[in-house]
């Protein structure tokens, strides 16, 4: 008796993020819970509990919905809440194994419609699900910090306005359409292009954000990676100056090589971008099994494709910690809100 007290004490210390850990590492299956709110309380608000807000400790019931649904007041701010506020699973009718097993689709690669059919949702449900998803791992991709040796370089995808706009009342087609989607009316490097800055560390952690439309310029390298390599880190890339900038600001240290050349010796040490093109070709080998993305989207299948990059994404560990961080992420997403998001990168 006094180990399972010792067990329930510690498990009362966890934080949210971990109690989730805990209970997707134990569960045989990723069938965690059929009742949302009950899972989400017993994690959230399991002996002290906590403000979703202002992280207040004074948190108390308050009553019920119509539905039956427990809220919870906030006697620091006064706000109200339930146990799903402030998640990718407000406003949802889902369970919570529904939601684990899509996550468990995504990382398998299944289609939409695969999907749809496994998790007993409509395809446009399936649709809104992953960028729901992927939208949360975007907030968590922005943590990321490159150290060590990291090569750094860019590659391009054709502009996409693919989707539906028929009934759009806040988009309208700027060109004509392209009836075969990879026609590019205009030779080398123009707007009809995305640029998208890529980095990779000799760890294999990387970060790609699309920047601008043409070619790269100094400011749309700066204003991505400035934050996210280290000072003082060894950053290769091919001849283009303008890395220049993002260096000489960062005291990187910068090594630059021709296109063609596979490995230069500096103080006794052979450095590359290798890793970067290999980087660049699973990435289009990625994108192109969905006959075409939207420019919109396409932050989104990069991180996508970042997630299964390893194999040791495909661990049950993966999966726990990976759903823990989704929970515990405060986003909220709602369908209608994810097609009216900006057709080109900001930078454009």
């Amino acid at each position: 008796m006094s180990e399972l007290k010792d067990v329930i004490t510690s498990y009362n210390s966890l934080s949210f993020s971990d109690r989730i850990v805990f209970y997707t590492t134990i569960s045989n299956d990723i069938t965690i819970s059929d009742d949302t709110q009950s899972f989400l309380i017993e994690t959230r608000f399991e002996g002290e509990g906590y403000c979703i807000y202002c992280e207040g400790k004074h948190v108390v019931k308050n009553g019920k919905r119509k539905d039956g649904i427990q809220r919870f007041l906030c006697r620091d701010c006064h706000r109200s809440f339930i146990a799903s506020s402030d998640s990718i699973t407000s406003r949802t009718r889902k369970s919570i194994s529904v939601w684990a097993a899509y996550l468990k689709c995504m990382l398998d690669q299944k289609t939409l419609k695969q999907s749809s059919e496994e998790c007993r949702i409509s395809v446009s449900t399936a649709f809104t699900w992953r960028h729901k998803i992927l939208d949360t791992l975007s907030e968590l991709t922005e943590k990321t910090y490159l150290t060590g040796v990291v090569e750094a370089d860019e590659t391009f995808f054709n502009v996409s306005f693919k989707g539906n706009h028929k009934r759009s009342h806040d988009f309208s087609m700027p060109r004509m359409a392209h009836k075969r989607g990879n026609d590019v009316h205009a030779k080398g490097l123009s707007a009809e292009k995305v640029c998208v800055p890529c980095a990779v560390n000799d760890s294999g952690i990387s970060y790609a954000k699309p920047g601008k439309l043409g070619k790269i310029s100094s400011d749309c390298i700066t204003d991505i990676f400035e934050e996210k390599i280290a000072p003082h880190a060894v950053l290769c890339t091919d001849k283009e100056r303008a890395y220049l900038n993002l260096a000489g600001l960062n005291e990187l240290h910068l090594i630059q090589m021709d296109a063609d050349c596979r490995t230069i010796s500096k103080e006794g040490k052979n450095y590359g971008i290798q890793r970067i093109n290999a980087y660049h070709n699973r990435l289009k080998h990625f994108i192109r099994g969905f006959h075409g993305v939207s420019t919109k989207y396409l932050g989104n299948y990069i991180i996508w494709n970042d997630l299964l990059s390893g194999n040791h994404r495909n661990t049950e560990s993966f999966f726990s910690q990976l759903w823990g961080q989704i929970l515990c992420a405060r986003i909220t997403r709602y369908g209608q809100d994810i097609p009216r998001r900006p057709s080109l990168p900001v930078a454009a």
